[in-house]
């Protein structure tokens, strides 16, 4: 199931219209109009999510065919998942957690209540005028009584180590999870997801200068036609190498696409270039063998934009210009930096 979060931002007049549309769908299957079933049948008049509406029509279609059971779960699916972690694993572990603590207090919850009663019973019976035999008798049960609360409590400690162990799980699950989402595979350094974000908090703080850095590499759809896809993968592993021994508080790397790279750097124009020099001269010199022979394919070599953020500019602003600088260095001849200072594409010696 694709999970998409559900969004209700209408106004009274729209809303009102879909609970017009809503209510008798669901007066003619005889489903009660309950907080869950209506925000089922709300998001399928307003045609938020086809396969929910698919999936009503088919679990309902007509009068008797209500299960509050299967509306609770396609709420849960639809609507509850959607707000818990991505990770299918950690979902999962997520509801464990849940229903073994819930199982677990319930049982001592219940423990509880009938060593209480326990206890009751033998206070009543030790307040009665003096009987030996009935107090005997109450101890004894009361004593079997302390022991079995003592195995539940056991039980409880036991289950509540589980339920460590099940969070770190959870936690650890969750943490790579939250990788994923944000480092390429293949390069391991932070993909357009990430480099995203980091854009937008780049841009956003007024204390310090920022650069941004677009990367291609050169002929690159001849390289793969060359000597394969296999030994394209490698270079770009090597590349995002390169990139990641320079990652710092300062310097942000990823991969933007395909076979371009971006790098972020918290400095004025000048030093960004500098850093964009390096970078070429690091790609150039490398060398590369290729498989099952002793020769080495050509060198690699990679063409640089390089443009400072304006105070205010927007991300796409910002890109667009350092693209433009990327590709003078493609025009130039690639193999080259250029950077330009102005929105009138100026380039920096």
């Amino acid at each position: 199931m694709t999970e998409k979060r559900m969004v209700f931002s209408e106004d009274l007049s729209t809303s009102s219209d879909y609970l017009r549309m809503a209510v008798p769908l669901m007066i003619q299957r005889q489903i009660p109009p309950t907080p869950h079933n209506y925000a089922l049948w709300y998001a399928h008049v307003q045609n938020a999510h086809p396969e929910l509406s698919a999936t009503l029509l088919e679990q309902f279609p007509g009068p008797g065919s209500y299960d509050p059971d299967v509306s609770e779960s396609l709420f849960f699916d639809f609507f509850i998942k959607t707000y818990l972690p991505n990770s299918p694993q950690a979902q999962n572990l997520l509801v464990s957690i849940l229903t073994q603590l819930a199982r677990s207090v319930a049982q001592s919850a219940e423990g509880s209540k009938a060593y209480g009663e326990s206890l009751k019973e033998t206070i009543h019976v030790l307040e009665e005028p003096i009987d030996s035999e009935r107090i005997r008798a109450a101890l004894s049960q009361l004593l079997e009584d302390t022991v079995s609360m003592e195995g539940l409590n056991n039980a409880f400690r036991s289950e509540l180590q589980a339920v460590s162990a099940e969070v770190a799980k959870l936690k650890k699950e969750l943490e790579q999870s939250q990788y994923n989402a944000r480092v390429d595979s293949l390069t391991k350094i932070a993909n357009r997801r990430a480099f995203n974000d980091a854009l937008q908090q780049a841009l956003g703080s007024d204390e310090e200068p920022a650069s941004l850095l677009l990367l291609d590499l050169d002929r690159f759809k001849q390289c793969n036609d060359t000597y394969g896809h296999l030994m394209g993968d490698r270079i770009l592993e090597i590349v995002g190498g390169v990139l990641a021994e320079l990652q710092s508080d300062s310097v942000f790397v990823a991969r933007y696409g395909g076979e371009e790279f971006a790098v972020i750097a918290t400095s004025p124009l000048g030093p960004a270039t500098e850093l964009a020099e390096r970078i070429r001269r690091k790609v150039a010199g490398i060398r590369i063998q290729r498989k099952g022979s002793k020769d080495f394919m050509g060198e690699v070599t990679v063409s640089i934009g390089v443009v400072q953020a304006r105070g205010g500019e927007s991300p796409d602003s910002l890109i667009e210009r350092a693209d433009a600088a990327l590709y003078r260095a493609k025009d130039g001849g690639r193999d080259q930096v250029v950077a330009l200072n102005d929105s009138h594409g100026t380039s920096v010696p």
